[in-house]
């Protein structure tokens, strides 16, 4: 399956070229009514897929080079989620797993020297218990050996303290709380606690208050075949959830939709944006009621986080599904699906594409987060991050 997966599998030119034209007739299809992807349609791309492998070459990167001013910076575990400390210089890694079953760790990055420093788990050694728990009282420290970062957010608390909120798919799924203590080079994270998500709930990212509440996006009801199979019937598999210490979690009605993604949350904290991936919109949602207030049509939105020029950054997938199926053939190789980061005014709603790229050094992007005169990208798989040109910033 791996050999179709990349396209080298075993059939001849002629045969490979006649699937891959089918291929592309069912990644074009539409059923009636002019509606996108169904199961259908997702179970003849699978079984094509895994038959003959359509997979464009520029999927398949072999170095690290820059491309014009695409500088890649390898050697790292995929950075799925990026943080911009307020030093200017420093960012928070989520090194991601995967979504099956994958470890991972928390790094802090040199936007300057490009090197990166492992900050949790602990090398050899497990979370101290703290005095001050930040999360709920029996919330259980991660275990090292099965800590399973993904999304992530850091803003400041009332006092003035950085909080740093982690989705942890370890064992039961959590939100790590983190203080991060100290300041650039010296970054490092203390735990605070965790918050553990309703039953029969994958969580895909987090975004926190000042006051101490959480809102995450439930992207599945559980991880299994069935829920994913309904995804692709166009069913709607998860909602947004706000946790607070007094009175615990409850779901904001209203926001149900196809695999809620990445969060944001208005720096007023009275709104938070959500990327609905399925549903095809970025929703602004009332953050107390759960009122979608507008609506955004952008579709296949991963994570989100504010631009240098004030506005909501949207990284959206813009490929074939086989391209992008083909990403999830092998975790630590990098993948050159084609993306878009996509500009949305936070008041109107208005958007505009401002980058987009394909194939080497990096694509299947996942964030775009600005610091220090350039935007810096991460990706769901792959060995690197990349870093362009702020675009955000004036002339």
């Amino acid at each position: 399956m791996v050999r179709a997966l990349t396209g080298r599998g075993a059939c001849g030119r002629e045969q490979q070229q006649g699937w891959c034209r089918l291929c592309q007739r069912i990644d074009n299809w539409k059923p009636a009514g002019g509606e996108p992807m169904n199961s259908i349609k997702a179970t003849l791309l699978g079984a094509t897929l895994i038959l003959a492998g359509c997979v464009d070459d520029a999927m398949h990167i072999q170095d690290c080079a820059s491309a014009g001013d695409i500088r890649p910076v390898c050697g790292m575990q995929s950075p799925e989620d990026i943080a911009a400390l307020p030093d200017g210089r420093h960012l928070l890694l989520a090194n991601f797993g995967g979504m099956h079953g994958g470890t991972g760790t928390l790094s802090l990055f040199d936007t300057q020297s490009e090197n990166s420093r492992r900050l949790f788990p602990p090398a050899g050694a497990v979370p101290a218990v703290v005095e001050e728990l930040w999360g709920e009282p029996d919330c259980a420290p991660p275990v090292a050996e099965v800590f399973s970062p993904h999304g992530t957010h850091l803003h400041r608390l009332t006092d003035g303290r950085l909080r740093y909120l982690v989705v942890n798919h370890g064992g039961p799924e959590t939100i790590e709380l983190f203080e991060v203590t100290g300041q650039g080079e010296t970054t490092e994270l203390a735990w605070r606690g965790c918050v553990q998500a309703a039953p029969e709930t994958f969580i895909n990212d987090v975004v926190g208050l000042k006051n101490g509440d959480l809102i995450y996006t439930r992207m599945l009801h559980t991880e299994g075949m069935t829920e994913k199979l309904l995804s692709a019937l166009g069913r709607n598999t998860g909602d947004l959830w706000r946790w607070n210490r007094d009175s615990g979690l409850r779901v904001l009605p209203g926001t149900e939709a196809n695999q809620p993604n990445g969060i944001e949350i208005s720096p007023d904290e009275r709104y938070v944006f959500a990327n609905m991936y399925f549903t095809g919109e970025v929703w602004k949602v009332d953050a107390d009621t759960g009122e979608v207030v507008a609506t955004a049509p952008v579709a296949s939105g991963d994570n989100n986080a504010w631009g240098s020029d004030g506005r909501l950054w949207v990284v959206v997938h813009r490929d074939s599904m086989v391209n992008l199926l083909s990403c999830f053939s092998a975790q630590e190789r990098p993948c050159g699906a084609g993306f878009e980061v996509v500009a949305i005014d936070p008041e109107t709603m208005a958007h505009e594409t401002v980058f987009a790229h394909r194939g080497a050094p990096m694509g299947a992007a996942t964030v775009a987060v600005p610091q220090g005169g350039r935007v810096y990208l991460g990706s769901f798989v792959g060995d690197r991050l990349i870093s362009v040109p702020d675009f955000g910033s004036a002339p």
